[in-house]
């Protein structure tokens, strides 16, 4: 009996162990234990199973295998589970982005086991290949992903790999700045695209890593960064292992409170930041708007048009008198936009779903 106490006190202890802390924080931030709230404040610890939540701030996380994962305004992060052997540099991790904007730069546990890092907002999953990247999620769980190149003082900039699944599909992302739209569980995410933003923006959505973790040392190197002068569509070497060289004590983003950006630049990574969250929340709003527009089950006898849905299908049919009749039967795994011309009947961009399908009806007289 004493055995298994002393091994289930030793499990105890483990599971609630301090997996990381806060670093930096600007504005209010709390976490969440089970029932009890504690403030977001620098040097706080964190916790598997904590929730990570912020209003009119922004919190920088750092886990013991030197995982970063930036928190920003009005967002929510899960801490599902971390494990990490320091002596192995081994371990797991699962995190989950619940809401708002989150930027994720991969530690030890992705450079050893990138199989045990699990990354998830309500409609995707994400699996890293030693990378950096963003993530939005919109209220009701729509998530827009984009791949972040990392890129040092002296202009290195390396690309990682990304895959986004879903029940429905999955898309593979390994170009700067690729982005795909997940609108739901059940719905592939959208094609991978590079996002054209000017370079101030560029510069707010990169996460730059110092050359040295010693400051001084690396505000006498720095050179300014041309970040529209790199041609990342050339970077090709994933099979090179960028965080070799160590990771901890090497970053700087618009959560650093350190002289290494000017005043100015700080202040333009602050309204980029903001112009970049909402474009990006605007682009899903409509997305989603488009998404769960409502729709007419059964005949509309306004359009004559028949619609319906049986989980797996859309079915969409029309008939114009005795001349013109046509019937549908689509999958749901993608998304349709049809245009409809019947005699003198005409309705262009019909929507069926969200995807990239177009089918086009033409029945004249």
């Amino acid at each position: 009996m004493l055995k298994w106490t002393l091994v289930f006190l030793l499990l105890s202890t483990q599971a609630t162990a301090e997996i990381g802390k806060v670093t930096e924080i600007q504005g209010s931030g709390a976490i969440t234990r089970e029932s009890t709230t504690i403030d977001g404040t620098q040097g706080a610890g964190i916790e598997s199973m904590d929730t990570v939540s912020t209003e009119n701030g922004s919190m920088m996380l750092e886990f013991l295998d030197e995982t970063r994962v930036d928190v920003t305004e009005h967002s929510r992060l899960v801490i599902d589970d971390f494990v990490y052997d320091p002596k192995t540099k081994e371990g797991s991790l699962s995190l989950t982005a619940g809401l708002g904007a989150v930027r994720y730069a991969s530690g030890q546990i992705a450079k050893n086991n990138r199989q045990n890092v699990k990354i998830a907002t309500p409609t995707a999953a994400i699996s890293v290949r030693g990378t950096d990247f963003m993530m939005i999620v919109d209220e009701i769980g729509g998530s827009m992903i984009t791949l972040l190149p990392s890129c040092n003082t002296a202009g290195l900039c390396v690309v990682g790999e990304i895959s986004v699944e879903t029940d429905a599909g999955q898309v593979i992302m390994n170009q700067a700045f690729q982005t795909t739209v997940v609108t739901s569980s059940s719905s592939p995410p959208g094609t991978p695209l590079i996002i054209d933003l000017p370079e101030d923006q560029l510069r707010s959505m990169l996460i730059v890593r110092k050359e040295s973790p010693y400051k001084a040392a690396a505000d006498a190197a720095q050179p300014a960064i041309d970040v529209l002068g790199f041609d990342f569509l050339e970077y090709n070497d994933l099979e090179s292992n960028a965080l070799d060289e160590g990771i901890k004590g090497i970053w700087a983003t618009d959560l650093d409170n350190t002289s290494y950006f000017s005043d100015a630049l700080g202040n333009v990574l602050d309204r980029s930041l903001n112009d970049i969250l909402q474009s990006m929340k605007d682009e899903l709003t409509s997305q989603n708007a488009e998404f769960f527009a409502q729709k007419t089950y059964g005949l509309d006898r306004n359009t004559n048009i028949y619609y319906d849905e049986n989980g797996t299908q859309y079915t969409i049919s029309r008939s114009d008198g005795s001349d013109h009749y046509f019937s549908l039967k689509l999958s749901q795994q993608t998304g349709y936009t049809i245009n409809m011309v019947q005699g003198d009947f005409s309705n262009y961009g019909y929507k069926a779903g969200v995807g990239d399908s177009t089918i086009s009806i033409m029945q004249s007289n």
